[in-house]
Parts: C-alpha cells; sequence; structure tokens
C-alpha cells in the first residue's frame, strides 16, 4: 500500500493527521507492506517520521512493515497511478494543491481533513 501525505503550510493540527493516517490505513487493512510518502511541507514530514517511528514495532508484532519517504511534488506527479491512497491536510478554507486533483484523476482513493 502507497500512501501520499501533503498539507498546506499553515497545517498544524496532530490529531487531524492521527485520524486521516487511521483513515487511511484502515481502508487497506490486507496490505503488510506500508510506505507513507510524504510531499511536505516540513511540519506534516516530522509528523510523518513520529508516526512510523512510533508505530514500526507494532507494525512488526503484525507481520507488516512500514517506511516513510520524502519526496518531491515531481516524484507524486510522476507515479501518481501507484498510489493508493493520497491525504491533504488544511485549515478550512484553504484550496487543496493541485496534486489532488491529479490523484482524483488517477482513480486514486482522496481523503481531504481539514480543522
Amino acid at each position: 500500500m502507497k500512501v501520499v501525505i501533503q498539507g498546506s503550510k499553515s497545517f498544524e493540527d496532530y490529531n487531524v493527521f492521527m485520524r486521516s493516517m487511521a483513515v487511511a490505513l484502515s481502508s487497506m487493512m490486507n496490505d503488510s507492506d506500508i510506505e507513507i510518502y510524504s510531499v511536505g511541507p516540513n511540519k506534516i514530514n516530522n509528523f510523518v517520521s513520529g508516526f512510523v517511528n512510533l508505530s514500526e514495532d507494532g507494525m512488526r508484532a503484525r507481520g507488516k512493515s512500514i517506511k516513510k519517504y520524502f519526496v518531491p511534488h515531481a516524484w507524486v506527479e510522476n507515479n501518481i497511478e501507484d498510489v493508493d491512497y493520497f491525504i491533504y491536510l488544511s485549515k478550512p478554507g484553504e484550496r487543496p494543491s493541485r496534486l489532488v486533483g491529479q490523484a482524483e484523476e488517477a482513480d486514486c482513493e482522496v481523503g481531504i481533513f481539514r480543522y
């Protein structure tokens, strides 16, 4: 399972981030390999690092692996067809990035989370 996560520069709510990860991972319960690709910004990258570091032992105990990668926008644009779930995090009223539209066009499941 490949999950891409991106947030706006003003996003900073860790609880909403955790909810988005729970939704994404619950939709792909049978996958044994979970790859999380973070597009940023830095706050989102930090959230992803913390989540993966805390989840790694529990996932391993269930026979699953979880890995994180920090990638640029261009990587997502070139590999959007391989993505299973796209998460976008922002405050209400902010427009989603163009990657959200590209993910929707590629029939990728998209979750937009706002607080």
